[in-house]
């Protein structure tokens, strides 16, 4: 399932808490961007203000599973497309 571009909200372990206080404060939950995902974490675009100029550079951040307890997202499910029965005419 490519997770890239989704937008999500990721609930925090105690340890992660602890953690990312100095980021997020004290939280355990906060929305992000996520832009990809591998066996270590997620590479997220942390909520922030509006970035000024066009040529700034996004900040990005990896939120590794460990501190990680949930993550909800919206998916919607692909479909196929609708082909014809099997069959004679």
């Amino acid at each position: 399932m490519p997770l890239a571009g989704t937008p999500a909200i990721f609930f925090l372990s105690p340890e992660g808490e602890q953690a990312l206080s100095r980021w997020f404060g004290k939280r355990t939950s906060f929305p992000a961007l996520m832009v990809s995902t591998d066996a270590t974490g997620a590479w997220i675009r942390p909520p922030a203000g509006p970035v000024e100029g066009a040529d700034t550079l996004e900040p990005l951040m990896l939120l590794k599973w460990d501190y990680v307890e949930t993550v909800t997202f919206e998916y919607e499910q692909e479909t196929g497309p609708v082909r014809a029965p099997i069959g004679f005419r």
